[in-house]
């Protein structure tokens, strides 16, 4: 299998970019990349709609909103062209864009999860966008992106994505309970159980760590897998699910909730369940996105008293966070390909307001937007993300180098929730038999997609 060396290179030109910005994841036949969209669709200006599908990347109070504001102007731009926006809960996402492509009813154009644009590419699914990376070189605009974002998004030769956020994953804990105890911040795993003892009180309710399990954030298990060495792939590609570092994880959750440091039914956790108790003041230390502390985390507990930790030293000896990067995709079964494209051209470089407004927490991929965003310039933001966040993470198919098809059916079929929930409720030897399982799944992925 090819290997693939991309996931480096992003990580460091990522801390380069915020170090400025923060002062503060058998093709069919189709047009070829360099010849332009309106020389092989219908003639321009005549009506056309365009179907839209975005995740909810920022709160329903906001996000949407703000999105549909942005959409409004782009009948300035293209009076013609009528853009029905759906904003779709991260809740079955997985389900509903395969069920849709699936009906030949997908979306022109679409966000998803961060190798949705992998996901659909091996059977010609997703359209080919080097039409717009084209324009953009000639308009000397490709600068905008930090090194190795553009080229992640390729598999076997066809743009199949344009970057859009990405979004580092950390560990937030109590900074003001840390004082109180008298605490140091923790350095490895058995550092972090020990602290979150001390921050348990069960009789008030209070419990040292949480995280979603059902989801929204059940990549808690990939943050620690892949902090351990572990998780889903080998550095060529092979299935690597059956692990000892995996299963070493495995018993790192079991302990916790040994422990009782984790919450009463922790098992049916959604993230939002996590991140309300954490805002309560009822919990020392909680898994969460890079959103969670953009949006200044939650109720009663603002950035001050929040500490984003480094990365722990693993059994393995690693030290290492995940990061997903997200981009825009269109379907090669949209019969609008040229507005299409232009569309997303015009997206990716007018939503600045999704930031700044619509509360989105993943941080842009575009540096012009990154240079202006006054929320990431405060220093509890600011010095986590460029010292010590940015440059450990990696994506979450590491040791493997960049996004791959079946890395979409791993995040889409949950291999991460079914992990943790086997950690939190059954013994070893069912342990072994899950990973076994979902090796042996993952390997026919592979053999079936990625080749």
């Amino acid at each position: 299998m090819q290997k693939r060396g991309i996931t480096r290179i992003v990580c460091t030109a990522l801390c380069a970019a915020l170090a400025f910005a923060l002062p503060g994841c058998g093709p069919a036949e189709q047009q070829t990349a360099s010849t332009p969209p309106s020389e092989t669709q219908s003639a321009a200006n005549e009506p056309v709609t365009l179907e839209f599908w975005d995740m909810a990347w920022g709160p329903a109070e906001k996000y949407p909103v703000v999105a549909e504001e942005i959409i409004a102007k782009y009948k300035e731009a293209a009076p013609h062209v009528t853009i029905k926006y759906t904003n779709l809960p991260w809740s079955n996402w997985f389900e509903t864009y395969s069920t849709a492509v699936a009906s030949n009813g997908a979306p022109d154009v679409a966000t998803g999860g961060g190798y949705m644009p992998f996901q659909f590419a091996p059977k010609g699914e997703s359209a080919d966008l080097q039409w717009i990376l084209d324009e953009w070189e000639k308009e000397g605009a490709l600068g905008d992106f930090p090194e190795g974002f553009v080229e992640y998004f390729t598999w076997q030769g066809r743009q199949v994505g344009i970057p859009y956020n990405f979004s580092p994953r950390c560990i937030f804990i109590r900074k003001d309970w840390l004082e109180e105890k008298g605490l140091q911040e923790p350095k490895t795993w058995d550092e972090f159980i020990q602290m979150c003892k001390a921050f348990t009180d069960k009789e008030k309710g209070i419990y040292g760590f949480a995280f979603g399990v059902t989801n929204n954030a059940g990549g808690s298990f990939t943050q620690w897998a892949i902090n351990n060495g572990g998780f889903t792939y080998d550095e060529e590609g092979n299935a690597a699910l059956n692990s000892e570092s995996n299963l070493e994880t495995m018993r790192f959750f079991n302990r916790m909730k040994q422990e009782g440091i984790l919450p009463e039914g922790i098992e049916n956790y959604t993230g939002d369940d996590a991140q309300k108790l954490f805002g309560s003041g009822r919990l020392g230390a909680i898994y969460g996105a890079s959103d969670w502390i953009v949006n200044s985390t939650t109720g009663d507990v603002s950035r001050d008293q929040v500490l984003v930790l480094h990365p722990l030293e693993s059994p393995s000896g690693l030290q290492k966070n995940c990061i997903f990067i997200n981009g825009y995709m269109m379907f090669e079964q949209t019969e609008q390909k040229e507005e299409g494209m232009k569309f997303l051209k015009w997206w990716s470089e007018n939503n600045a307001d999704l930031w700044e407004k619509g509360g989105m927490g993943s941080f842009p991929t575009r540096q012009s937007f990154l240079d202006t965003l006054e929320v990431l310039k405060t220093p509890v933001v600011k010095q986590p993300f460029t010292e010590y966040i940015i440059p450990d993470s990696v994506q979450t198919v590491y040791p493997m180098q960049n996004g791959t098809p079946s890395a979409a059916v791993v995040e889409g079929q949950g291999y991460d929730k079914q992990l943790i929930q086997s950690a939190l409720t059954q013994d070893e030897a069912q342990w072994k038999e899950l990973l076994n399982k979902l090796n042996d799944e993952l390997a026919g992925l592979i053999a079936e997609m990625d080749q």
